[in-house]
């Protein structure tokens, strides 16, 4: 069956381009102008894990995942209606297989909303947007809060979100939401693909605001945000209690060509969290943490654009799990893949306990193929914190810091314009002193990921 899959996913494009030769512009199930709009996506995608960095788990690992889409709008003069059906599945996993309700959930709604757009409301040439309902969120460099990119179910968002936009083209937005828990979100119900309507999360709450000011700095564009989230155990979830505020800022420099560009933004953390999840944890702590991104990137002259990239993120991690204080940095509902590779069934490294430096090289070969290499260095932040996400910890601090380096490749092929993409891609965690320190001769020396992906939009 697999090799069938593999044959399909790689033919498929071939046999579409040609049928699509004479295309103008990519199809549609509805004209962009019609007041009543439906549009839609098919993804496939293969992954195959070959050594395992979790603790626990050892030899490979495989899955195919499925995510059908659609996305209904009705327009009717300043106030439309929208709703987004999702339906994401999987095969071939099995008992070993790290499931989570981030790659499996069936038959979902995964927005319903509605949105009033205001004019002159407030300034002559503005605009005032509200949005009531569930609906999907990205703020800015969608490092806290952001629609998931690899992940086939992201999270939703049930809430108000207004925006303004001002005559000089500063934008503002206010939020007050709660999250959408994907259900069911137990690993039998994953692995048997059943379907369970999602539940509004009314005991996290998160709210805040968020600004786009391209006339503060003539040089660069700015971002500056500040959200908020308080959270308390409900009757299907168990939290950590977090009340973290996170106050941040990002000034950046889009590519150009022969131009350097860059990107730092920042993120302090505070407030006040729990260590665990765990019921018997009553122990409040104060909670201080931080996150900087820095790169540095420049655009050489050339048919295929070459792009060269250097990177540092720093997230910091708790140094003393007994001093009553917590410094392990919380990413929210922030998406991770733009940054540190691809997730599904792999995903070793996140915003949390983490020092990283790499470069990355991109280039464009022809008008619809797309490469990008990459290669990064990771270490933990704080040794006696865990590498999140792997089980892995040593609280004595003497098994060091180093996690590796991870090199990664993506091929990405736009086979029809707009309709349809076929993307390949490979990780390769080549496993630092940590994890054999932890785990002895169990340790895997590398993991390798490879994953086959084809995207339709309809």
């Amino acid at each position: 069956m697999i090799y069938r899959v593999i044959l399909a996913l790689l033919i498929t494009p071939y046999y579409s381009s040609i049928l699509a030769a004479e295309a103008t512009k990519p199809w549609r199930l509805t004209d962009s102008t019609d007041q009543f709009q439906l549009t839609g996506s098919q993804l496939l995608r293969y992954e195959n894990l070959d050594g395992q960095y979790r603790n626990g788990r050892q030899g490979s690992d495989r899955i195919l995942l499925s995510r059908s889409i659609l996305h209904a709008q009705l327009h009717l003069d300043n106030i439309s209606f929208g709703a987004e059906f999702l339906d994401a599945r999987q095969a071939l996993a099995d008992a070993d297989t790290p499931l989570i309700s981030g790659l499996v959930n069936t038959a979902t709604l995964q927005q319903l909303y509605a949105n009033v757009k205001l004019g002159d409301l407030l300034q002559e040439n503005s605009s005032l947007d509200i949005k009531i309902g569930r609906q999907t969120l990205d703020l800015g460099s969608r490092r806290l809060i952001a629609r998931s990119t690899f992940n086939t179910a992201p999270t939703s968002f049930t809430g108000l979100v207004a925006a303004f936009n001002s005559a000089e083209n500063n934008r503002w937005r206010v939020f007050y939401m709660s999250p959408v828990v994907n259900l069911p979100n137990d690993f039998n119900s994953l692995i048997s693909n059943r379907t369970k309507s999602d539940k509004d999360n009314s005991k996290v709450e998160i709210s805040g605001f968020f600004s786009e000011i391209p006339t503060l700095f003539k040089a660069f564009r700015s971002d500056i945000y500040f959200v908020h989230l308080s959270e308390e155990d409900s009757g299907r979830q168990q939290t950590a209690d977090r009340r973290l505020n996170n106050a941040g800022f990002r000034f950046y420099r889009p590519a150009a060509a022969t131009a350097i560009d860059f990107e730092l933004e920042t993120v302090l953390q505070w407030g006040n969290s729990h260590a665990s999840t765990s019921v018997a944890d009553t122990e409040r702590l104060a909670h201080r943490a931080q996150l900087v991104h820095i790169e540095v990137g420049y655009t050489f002259q050339g048919d295929w654009r070459p792009r060269l990239q250097f990177q540092i993120d720093y997230a910091s991690g708790d140094k003393n799990p007994h001093d009553g204080s917590n410094n392990l940095f919380n990413t929210l509902y922030g998406d991770r893949r733009f940054d540190f590779g691809p997730t599904g069934i792999y995903g070793p490294f996140s915003r949390a306990n983490l020092v990283t430096a790499g470069y990355r090289f991109t280039a464009v070969p022809a008008s619809n193929l797309r490469l990008m290499l990459s290669h990064r260095a990771y270490r933990l932040a704080a040794a006696q914190d865990a590498w999140q996400g792997s089980g892995l910890q040593d609280s004595s601090g003497r098994s060091g810091h180093d996690l590796g380096h991870q090199f990664e490749t993506r091929l990405q092929w736009d086979a029809i314009a707009g309709n349809l993409t076929l993307e390949a891609g490979l990780a390769w965690l080549d496993a630092g002193s940590f994890a054999e320190n932890v785990r002895g001769t169990d340790a895997a020396s590398d993991t390798r990921f490879v994953y086959l992906q084809s995207t339709l939009n309809f």
